[in-house]
């Protein structure tokens, strides 16, 4: 009997009908916004990673580990990647909408 193929989308949602893999997959949205930025980037101006690793002074497997996701990178290195790509770097803090932690709250632990 033929395996039935499923779509892609098909099989995320079913995932993320769990809480707790819900719950990862939106803790590392973060990550994978910031990679993806990487990525889009480096496609638009025709770089290879090979090419973007020579820039931030570095080898071709980091720049494939990077975009995949393996391991921390480092401020610095963002600071390299961005200048690498003509970019800017805009880390920042912002309050989530569905924040649990009061104002009071934050106040009272220092």
């Amino acid at each position: 009997m033929p395996k039935k193929s499923v779509k892609y989308e098909d099989f995320k949602a079913q995932l993320l009908r769990e809480r707790k893999v819900r719950e990862e997959y939106e803790a590392l949205e973060p990550q994978f916004r910031l990679i993806r930025s990487i990525v889009t980037r480096r496609d638009e101006l025709n770089l290879s990673q090979v090419q973007l690793a020579r820039l931030i002074g570095t080898r071709q497997p980091a720049v494939s580990r990077l975009e995949r996701g393996d391991g921390n990178i480092t401020i610095s290195t963002l600071c390299r990647i961005a200048h690498a790509l003509d970019a800017d770097l805009d880390i920042s803090f912002k309050a989530r909408s569905h924040s649990k932690i009061t104002s009071t709250q934050a106040t009272a632990s220092h």
